[in-house]
């Protein structure tokens, strides 16, 4: 009995052994069939990958900046003179136009002034013209003549400063703008340096907004740009200014934006999105599955050649979006691998495969 259990386990050894053995064939070994070298698989059977071909672009890189509009100019205008208001000219909310009259101080004793100062003027005038007849004739010296000539130039700034006088009576613009505040009434009474109305120029008008030290370098004056309002209406204009000198808070830089404004329909302080147009370059936007490292562990992507084979493309990633990634530095038209690139190395033979990419962006060529 003992012998029979022997054997039997003998037997069952030898089957397992030969089962395991058996594993370890291929199927045309196991059926006694020869099998190819490695260098005919290879010429055989080749790895499929999936491609898209796709044509670069001409992208627009954009620099964007949320700001607002400013007026191009706002001034206080001031009283130059005293007196009480007599006249207003124009109101709040008013366009005028550059040397309007705003508003007019009574003259008071002004005119009587003017008319004794004149009055003196031709009496020296007089003396003037006489004091000199006789210095030609020897009767006067040369400083009787020059004190005369003083006298007469002296009656001729006392006219000079009250016709000065009376002309700032009226207040007038000094630009063409919009009164944006009055500070006076009828009746008030004004004094030297008091503000009579608050001016702002609406045309142009500035959309101002802040940008970064690495955007800065990117823009120039004389560049056109678009301004978007908040209420969805866009604007064409130019680069005006750029700041030479950063905000100490923020450390940003101050960017104006010169937009016409013809009807003054853009008012001050609305909320805008400018873009400013830096540069044009060719690029593909592409999925960022289609992106992978080679061995040095630089970014790039997998093509295919016209001969077929696996070449190895380094990329410089210009953008990010939504939808994928915005690719510079590669050939503009390229066979691009975007299934099975893990699976293949450079200079490998393989069969392409025509794909259906879910890529937006770029024209197939």
């Amino acid at each position: 009995m003992m012998r029979k259990s022997v054997i039997t386990a003998l037997v069952l050894a030898v089957v397992a052994i030969g089962w395991i053995a058996s594993g370890q064939l291929k199927p045309e070994e196991a059926n006694g069939k020869d099998t190819a070298s490695p260098e005919t698989q290879t010429a055989t059977k080749m790895m499929q990958v999936r491609v898209a071909d796709l044509g670069a672009i001409m992208r627009v890189e954009r620099v964007n900046v949320t700001g607002g509009t400013e007026a191009s100019r706002k001034v206080q205008l001031r009283a130059e003179t005293h007196g009480q208001v007599a006249e207003l000219m124009a109101r709040r909310g008013e366009n005028i136009i550059e040397g309007q009259p705003i508003a007019r101080l009574r003259l008071d004793d002004r005119p009587a002034k003017l008319a004794e100062a004149k009055a003196a003027l031709r009496q020296r005038e007089i003396e003037y013209s006489a004091s000199k007849r006789l210095k030609e004739k020897g009767f006067r010296s040369e400083t009787e003549e020059a004190a005369a000539r003083a006298k007469l130039d002296a009656a001729r700034a006392v006219v000079e400063q009250i016709e000065i006088d009376i002309a700032r009576t009226t207040f007038r613009a000094p630009f063409n703008s919009m009164i944006d505040s009055g500070h006076i009434e009828l009746g008030d009474y004004v004094r030297v340096g008091d503000v009579t109305a608050t001016l702002v120029d609406l045309d142009p008008i500035l959309v101002v907004g802040n940008v970064s030290e690495r955007q800065v370098s990117e823009i120039e004056e004389g560049m056109p740009g678009t301004v978007r309002l908040i209420d969805g209406s866009e604007k064409t204009g130019i680069v005006s200014f750029v700041a030479p000198v950063a905000e100490p808070s923020t450390r940003t830089y101050r960017v104006e934006l010169e937009v016409a404004n013809p009807d003054r329909d853009i008012r001050d302080g609305v909320t805008a999105t400018i873009e400013i147009p830096v540069s044009e370059s060719a690029a593909h936007f592409v999925t960022p599955s289609a992106l992978t490292l080679n061995d040095d562990g630089i970014v790039g992507v997998k093509i295919v050649t016209p001969e077929n084979k696996v070449a190895f493309q380094p990329v410089d990633i210009i953008a990010d979006e939504p939808g994928g990634l915005w690719l510079g530095g590669l050939p503009r038209n390229i066979r691009l691998i975007i299934v099975g690139q893990e699976f293949v190395v450079d200079g490998e033979q393989v069969e392409p495969v025509a794909g259906n990419p879910r890529i937006t962006g770029s024209n197939s060529t």
